[in-house]
């Protein structure tokens, strides 16, 4: 039997609920993508739920890779009630997002980014907004803590380029999500990602 499109959200909705308590943090990082696409976008609750299953069906995804993800999601859709043209994008790039090897390629990078084997530009000033940070917040944080969120800090800095670009401009930066699948050198795309962020990062309009 075909399903029609009130069937499927609902489905994806009980889904995504069922998924969401399983989890802490990450938890509240469905519960925040889902609500907000529910209220703005209810066409895009399938295409989100697709999402969370292709991540969950990669077993060393990283959680915190994970909510980065949804926090994008959840970031772009706020645009999305300015006009139906943002709804189109969001869509499609949920679905261009939703590619497992794209995924896994960009778990891979965002590890060797954490374990240092990649270089980071400007480290030393993620460093020091992490040190700065933790001490405002009165967090007793050692150098190898620290060193571990700054390198975090310069991951997420990075590929939020290739993840916002999709959600809010699938047309451009597809190219770029398929460059960073096709590559068989993340250590020369990345090094290509931070020369050009000023060129790639998307626009605010």
């Amino acid at each position: 039997m075909i399903k029609t499109l009130d069937e499927k959200i609902e489905e994806a909705k009980r889904k995504i609920i069922r998924t969401e308590s399983k989890y802490g943090d990450y938890a509240t990082a469905i519960r925040h993508a889902y609500e907000q696409i529910k209220e703005i976008d209810q066409e895009s609750i399938p295409l989100l739920w697709h999402l969370i299953k292709t991540m969950e069906s990669i077993p060393n995804l990283d959680i915190e890779l994970k909510e980065f993800i949804l926090s994008y999601i959840r970031k772009v859709t706020s645009y999305v009630e300015l006009s139906p043209y943002f709804k189109e994008n969001l869509r499609s790039g949920i679905k261009i997002l939703t590619n497992e090897k794209g995924l896994r390629k960009m778990n891979e990078l965002y590890f060797l980014i954490l374990d240092g084997k990649i270089p980071l530009q400007n480290f030393d000033e993620y460093l020091e907004e992490v040190h700065d940070w933790a001490y405002r917040n009165n967090l007793k944080w050692d150098q190898k803590t620290k060193i571990k969120y700054a390198r975090q800090k310069g991951a997420y800095k990075y590929l939020g380029v290739i993840i916002e670009g999709l959600l809010r401009d699938p047309t451009k930066y597809e190219p770029l999500y398929k460059q960073l699948i096709e590559t068989d050198n993340l250590e020369e795309f990345f090094k290509y990602l931070q020369k050009e962020y000023e060129n790639l990062r998307p626009k605010r309009t």
